[in-house]
């Protein structure tokens, strides 16, 4: 004869699995936590890891795009006239910001906009002057004033574009600092044989 209570015994208890509940609490806690961690890597800002990069998009930044109009390019010739100014370059700041309006009023659609125009050389002229006054002569390095040099001579030549943004270093993501021959700066390796001499 068949024990009625055989098929209770024998099915696993509800809320946990056939060998008790405190081993399905902790499957729980960890399937949670897993879930957890795998979608917190689509909110954070690593640059390796994006949604795109896991499901086949396209993962490659975008260059920053340039805004060449009146505005950009009266602010890029004024404050490259204070930065070659502060570092000693031989030009008549006056006579580049005469060029650039008189080589800009033409195209601009309204021509009451040439005051404006001006204004902003101004402000950005003096806005930099300012700026770099109290820096020292640390502000011109080799660096800094071969930069100034080429956007000075191409204003000088007139063309008044703005100058591109200088390419940054791609960051290596949350560990690539880390790196297994010790070459990155931040990584001292140190090795037992590191005292043999």
């Amino acid at each position: 004869m068949l024990d009625p209570l055989a098929a209770i015994h024998a099915a696993p208890p509800v809320g946990g699995n056939r060998y008790g509940g405190p081993l399905s609490m902790k499957l729980k806690l960890l399937l949670t936590t897993c879930a957890a961690l795998a979608l917190s890597g689509c909110g954070a800002s690593l640059p390796g890891l994006t949604t795109g990069s896991l499901f086949g998009g396209d993962s490659a930044p975008k260059a920053p795009q340039i805004t060449n109009d009146p505005t950009t390019r009266a602010m890029q010739v004024g404050s490259t006239a204070a930065r070659a100014q502060k570092c000693g370059f031989n030009f008549d700041p006056v006579k580049l910001k005469t060029n650039f309006l008189a080589a800009e009023t033409p195209a601009l659609t309204n021509p009451a906009d040439a005051g404006k125009l001006s204004q902003i050389y101004d402000t950005a002229f003096s806005g930099i002057s300012k700026a770099v006054a109290n820096q020292g002569e640390g502000y011109c390095t080799a660096q800094k004033t071969r930069t100034i040099k080429e956007a000075l001579n191409r204003h000088l030549a007139g063309d008044y574009t703005p100058t591109p943004p200088e390419p940054q270093p791609e960051e290596e993501g949350l560990f690539g600092s880390l790196s297994s021959d010790g070459s990155s700066p931040g990584v001292k390796q140190t090795l037992p044989t590191n005292n043999l001499e």
